[in-house]
């Protein structure tokens, strides 16, 4: 799978979650190093998101830059 193109805003990755109608597990999100806070607002925001799909978070890669989140189905 190609790896994605870093998101530019919270915004755009929750326009990229709700839109996406795949299986969880073909879904890949890039977050810029700049967006994850210190207090990790930008991440809870799109995690709250991924949850209402009944998603749920299956880990990270460190890339240069930014971090690639993986995600599979809840339950």
């Amino acid at each position: 799978m190609k790896t994605p193109k870093p998101i530019g805003s919270v915004q755009e990755a929750l326009k990229l979650i709700d839109s996406f109608g795949g299986n969880p597990e073909d879904f890949e999100l890039a977050v810029p190093d700049a967006l994850l806070d210190p207090v990790g607002i930008n991440i809870a925001i799109i995690t709250d998101s991924i949850l209402k799909r009944r998603w749920r978070p299956d880990g990270f890669t460190q890339e240069s830059g930014f971090r690639l989140f993986r995600y599979k189905k809840l339950g």
